[in-house]
């Protein structure tokens, strides 16, 4: 019993060291665990190499911060059905890596992790186009000023404006709704206490 006290003692204390606390949003927390996961998972969808470095560790508790938030207003607002385009996102991804089992294993993550990744990615299309998509209005006359300006960046090259109205409505669009998502991220943090631990960037 001497023996096994100590031992206890020890790997509660690694414990608490791999799942520090890194910041508090609000009355939650993002541990240190949260930020290496997702730098993982980050890695993974783009093929690249974890980066662990004190300042993408940083820029990942940012967007971990962000996400907090929205699921902060997602459970006071009652937000339901959403995230519904998940499984054939996950479906597609999969297709993506021939030997994806192996490729999870390389990257220190499991296939819960990617598939909560895809189910949030889901979720917050989701909800960006219920909060902030029917505000959006684009009058004609922008787009055909945005068609100008491309034409002559870009001469003999564009379809006739009738041919890409549809989808130059649609780039404006999306440009606006990320706006007013990040207008109001910004004024939900200011709001918010935010308290970062330092020791975690370092």
């Amino acid at each position: 019993m001497r023996l096994l006290a100590p031992l206890l003692f020890a790997l509660a204390l690694r414990a608490e060291v791999i799942d520090r606390v890194a910041v508090a949003v609000g009355n939650r927390v993002i541990t240190e665990s949260e930020i290496l996961r997702q730098i993982r998972l980050t890695a993974f969808l783009n093929g690249a190499q974890p980066d662990f470095s004190p300042s993408n560790k940083r820029t990942t508790a940012e967007r971990l911060i962000e996400q907090s938030l929205i699921r902060r207003e997602l459970e006071a607002s009652g937000y339901s059905s959403l995230g519904s385009a998940s499984a054939s996102m996950y479906k597609e991804l999969r297709g993506n890596y021939p030997t994806y089992e192996q490729t999870l294993q390389k990257y220190g993550i499991t296939d819960a992790d990617v598939q909560e990744a895809v189910e949030w990615q889901a979720t917050l299309l989701d909800f960006v186009e219920l909060r902030f998509r029917p505000g959006v209005q684009i009058p004609e006359s922008e787009i055909r000023d945005y068609y100008d300006q491309q034409a002559a960046a870009n001469p003999g090259k564009l379809p006739p404006f009738e041919d890409a109205k549809d989808d130059i409505e649609k780039i404006l669009t999306s440009q606006r709704v990320d706006n007013a998502l990040d207008r109001w991220l910004g004024q939900v943090r200011t709001q918010t206490r935010i308290r970062y631990i330092q020791e975690v960037f370092r």
